[in-house]
């Protein structure tokens, strides 16, 4: 049997779609498959458990039927840490491996995703390369690229895991870094560093939803509340006259426009252009016109207790914490993963057999 465990170099770099898009395709291969999250940083309540809420989506979307409780043994809550800290004998490696045991039964293929990155749980003597050395699992590192320091990291990774460290892959390079990446993947292969591929960055991995948004600005959905799942891709804030507006908001599509909640005549031209959501700042309600019109095009209107500044950087905020829970989204970074990585070879590397 196969142990893939994918790492990552920081926190929001696309683990959890890696991991569908993986487990999709070994299951389209004809592979029966398990997934793991040993160290959960996303926790919350499924059935009165507490759970990574990634893991149970990679559960669920993937449709296992392990127990959501070995696919996520632990979660990082601040009682879990404190109670560590106080000294409590919490036996979190030792939990890992029992978990792991149950879901590796009968498989072919057991994929494992890590927190933020190859360190995390360190304190818990269960960061990733300590894990992956406990569960005989090779390593897989996902690189979200920002610039060409990302090797010191790509290095660590490997130094930690030593020879259960297969290679690399990148994520969100845009085409004017592709050059700089080819050349950061041509260094890494002279100190015996693999690279599978590169993912591109994507409009749709990026985007949020309605519900996402008002959900971080603490915000109430005022109209549409039905197309809360829709996909938000880009943000633009309406300061100007309305005929100037009308302009501006034209030459974007799927956005969401911030503005005063007192700007009727702003609000009218963002509905007039494909807008997917009015942000309403200052907690002040828009007018019954705005309001009537609104709920006539089914676009939601997200009422916040900010000034446009504060919205702004709340947003901002959200962008960089997207995660991969909709089917569109799924779907599309399986795509880029078929078309843009070597997946036979990651396989071979990792020991999977047909």
């Amino acid at each position: 049997m196969a142990s893939l465990y994918i790492i990552s170099t920081e926190a929001y770099s696309g683990k959890t779609g890696l991991c569908l898009s993986l487990g999709l395709e070994l299951k389209e291969r004809g592979l029966k498959i398990g997934y793991m999250k040993p160290i959960g940083t996303n926790p919350g309540r499924i059935d009165n458990k507490v759970v990574d809420l990634d893991a149970y989506y990679v559960l669920k979307r993937l449709d296992l039927e392990d127990n959501i409780e070995d696919v996520s043994p632990i979660s990082l809550t601040l009682k879990f840490m404190h109670a560590h800290l106080k000294g409590e004998d919490i036996g979190a490696l030792s939990k890992i491996k029992e978990a792991y045991s149950r879901i590796a039964t009968d498989k072919e293929v057991v994929l494992l995703e890590n927190g933020a990155d190859v360190n995390e749980g360190r304190f818990l003597n269960a960061a990733a390369f300590q894990i992956a050395g406990a569960l005989d699992a090779r390593v897989l590192l996902l690189a979200k690229f920002r610039s060409e320091l990302v090797i010191d990291d790509i290095l660590e990774a490997r130094d930690l895991t030593g020879d259960r460290f297969i290679g690399v892959i990148f994520n969100q390079v845009a085409n004017s870094q592709r050059p700089d990446v080819d050349m950061i993947i041509s260094y890494l292969e002279a100190k015996g560093i693999k690279s599978y591929g590169i993912l591109p960055r994507d409009r749709t991995l990026m985007s949020v939803t309605v519900g996402e948004i008002a959900d971080h600005l603490g915000g109430q959905i005022l109209t549409a509340p039905d197309k809360k799942n829709e996909l938000v891709e880009n943000f633009m804030v309406g300061a100007m006259g309305q005929e100037k507006a009308l302009r501006f908001f034209q030459r974007t599509i799927n956005k969401a426009v911030i503005t005063g909640g007192d700007r009727a005549d702003v609000q009218l031209a963002a509905l007039e252009t494909p807008t997917k959501a009015l942000i309403l700042t200052g907690n002040l309600h828009p007018s019954p016109i705005v309001m009537a019109r609104a709920e006539e095009l089914g676009i939601p209107m997200i009422l916040v207790d900010l000034d446009t500044l504060g919205a702004v950087e709340k947003t901002d905020e959200l962008v960089g914490q997207v995660r991969i829970h909709q089917a569109q989204k799924v779907h599309r970074f399986y795509e880029l993963v078929k078309t843009n990585i070597n997946l036979d070879s990651l396989f071979k590397d990792a020991n999977v057999i047909y």
